[in-house]
């Protein structure tokens, strides 16, 4: 099984200005969920116009989306790194993060995915009542083991995020931490247990220094819409007035720069240091369109703007 030799992955997330911008994008999609063509179409498109990264996790699509992108690497080794994540059943629900627990399902995730070393893992959860300690030495073991690049957490507390990274630091290392971020902040209450980067984790995020991997960063979809709309039956958690005048402000700088607004929204997001944006394109037409986020060099006044209406 290939190795990925990407070097540039090496140093990927201790770079804040990156030689092209295309390597700051993260590739995520319905992988697992759709025909496996339209995956492989996907994934070469986005490895060509320079993407480094496909992300995915043990439990999406019921346990079948890291198998799919595997199919894919196994054909095309070497071309796109991996960030996956553990501590969901393929249910969706949080498991216990126990030492062999989380080495199953990282052995698992390297046979799944056609790959020796795992480019990024994640915490896909926290385990509340478990030691940080122990959480941490889980990580720096699978680090050491050679199982795993890089490691991180998603969707924790910030203080349990705090004190994680403190954790880590004390090993020499720094994690990844991963949420929701867009310029598109959303209603907490209809997240539906998922947690958004508000001013208490960036807070934790600028302290410690970590690279933020920024999931629905064109916040599903919201800036190319003209109407409300349910999300998995649920209101929409980015439909609130604060975000309604940020799509109207997008909409007008777009027109201004011959845009369009979800791509101006995203543009916005790669202006934020040590940001990562995950996008989830289900075309190859929509991987443009958020590449094209990397040619709108937005001013200081334009990224307050967007996000303050000031």
């Amino acid at each position: 099984m290939p190795h990925s030799p990407l070097r540039l992955l090496d140093g990927l997330f201790e770079q804040e200005e990156m030689e092209s911008a295309a390597h700051r994008f993260v590739l995520g999609g319905p992988f697992g969920g759709e025909p496996v063509e339209t995956s492989a179409e996907r994934l070469a498109h986005f490895a060509d116009a320079g993407g480094l990264l496909v992300e995915t996790s043990h439990s999406y699509a019921k346990g079948q989306a890291e198998p799919a992108i595997g199919q894919w690497l196994r054909k095309n080794p070497g071309t796109l790194g991996v960030l996956t994540k553990v501590g969901h059943d393929t249910t969706g629900a949080d498991i216990p993060l126990d030492r062999d627990t989380v080495h199953d399902h990282v052995r698992a995730a390297l046979d799944n995915l056609g790959v020796e070393t795992i480019d990024v893992l994640l915490y896909h959860c926290d385990d509340p009542d478990r030691p940080l300690a122990e959480l941490a030495d889980t990580l720096v073991g699978l680090l050491d083991a050679g199982y795993v690049r890089r490691v991180g957490a998603s969707n924790w507390e910030p203080q349990r995020l705090s004190a994680l990274a403190a954790e880590l630091a004390g090993r020499g290392r720094t994690p990844v931490a991963s949420y929701q971020f867009s310029l598109a902040e959303p209603d907490p209450a209809l997240m539906g247990g998922s947690l958004h980067a508000d001013r208490a984790v960036l807070d934790v995020i600028r302290e410690h220094r970590l690279p933020l991997l920024a999931w629905s960063s064109q916040a599903r979809g919201y800036f190319a819409r003209t109407e409300a709309r349910q999300l998995n039956g649920r209101p929409d958690p980015y439909d609130t007035e604060d975000n309604r005048a940020r799509r109207d402000r997008c909409r007008e700088l777009a027109a201004e720069l011959g845009s369009r607004p979800e791509t101006v929204a995203l543009a916005w997001t790669l202006q934020q240091p040590q940001v990562w944006p995950s996008i989830g394109p289900r075309t190859t037409d929509q991987i443009d369109l958020s590449f094209h986020a990397r040619s709108l060099a937005l001013t200081g006044d334009q990224v307050r703007w967007l996000r303050h209406g000031r």
